[in-house]
């Protein structure tokens, strides 16, 4: 006998109502199969179209490039949402606006590509290295392979780091004199913008109510002290970042 819900669109419902009701993907194991594939798919990509930029100076393969590298890092903070939407996971207030650094280094980052902004082109440089370079290698909070949401996170911060390294070395928009202080000012200013924001709101933008769970900043002091440590953890990893650049116009006088 065949069932009567076989015969009515009843079925399809609630196939989908389980699909939206099963529990979000797991997170991803730091050096895992899934993270070092992601890894390893950074690095070619990013070799990739740093090689071939640097050979087609001015060219439409590099213009095809830029724009491209534009495009995955403007639309990074829509696909995460809409993710973590389709993955089933809580959009809470701690991803609802794109506030946490690796979401400010894809802004300028476009901009940088875009508009050509060199200020922009300094920010994603220094925070897409000292800040995003991090989180890539040990992500706090990243869902595991097959989720969409594990593509939407490496979007955001492989992207951020390539576009950190193909504007010097592709690009040639190197840091200028004073870029280091000039770019930690920045940091601060960030810092105070969106620190006020998570006290007004209980949230946690740019971890500075609690720490990034499984990254590096285990190994700092407790709040508040972990946030000054930061801060000149960061100073100190700019001019670590500057080195290449001061050696270059050293032997270019």
């Amino acid at each position: 006998m065949i069932s009567e819900c076989s015969s009515d669109p009843c079925s399809f419902y609630m196939g989908l109502e389980l699909i939206l009701a099963s529990e979000s993907p797991s997170l991803i194991q730091h050096f895992g199969a899934s993270h070092l594939i992601a890894l390893a798919g950074t690095f070619l990509i990013g070799f990739f179209v740093i090689y071939v930029s640097r050979k087609n100076q001015l060219s439409k393969i590099t213009t095809a490039i830029v724009v491209s590298i534009a495009f995955l890092l403007i639309t990074a903070y829509p696909v995460k949402i809409i993710a973590r939407y389709i993955d089933g996971i809580e959009i809470d207030k701690d991803v609802l606006f794109p506030l946490q650094l690796c979401d400010v280094a894809a802004v300028t980052g476009f901009f940088a590509l875009i508009l050509k902004n060199r200020l922009c082109a300094e920010i994603t440089y220094f925070f897409g290295l000292a800040g995003t370079l991090q989180a890539l290698f040990t992500p706090s909070v990243c869902y595991d392979f097959p989720s969409i949401s594990y593509f939407a996170f490496f979007q955001l911060h492989s992207i951020v780091v390539i576009a950190a390294l193909y504007l010097p070395l592709a690009l040639g928009w190197r840091p200028r004199k004073g870029s280091v202080m000039r770019v930690w000012f920045c940091g601060i200013c960030y810092a105070i913008i969106v620190g006020i924001f998570d006290f007004i709101t209980g949230a946690n933008y740019g971890f500075f109510r609690e720490k990034a769970e499984g990254s590096l900043m285990d190994i700092l002091h407790p709040w508040p002290y972990y946030i000054i440590e930061m801060s000149v953890l960061a100073l100190v990893l700019f001019f670590v970042l500057s080195v290449p650049f001061l050696r270059q116009s050293q032997s270019k006088n």
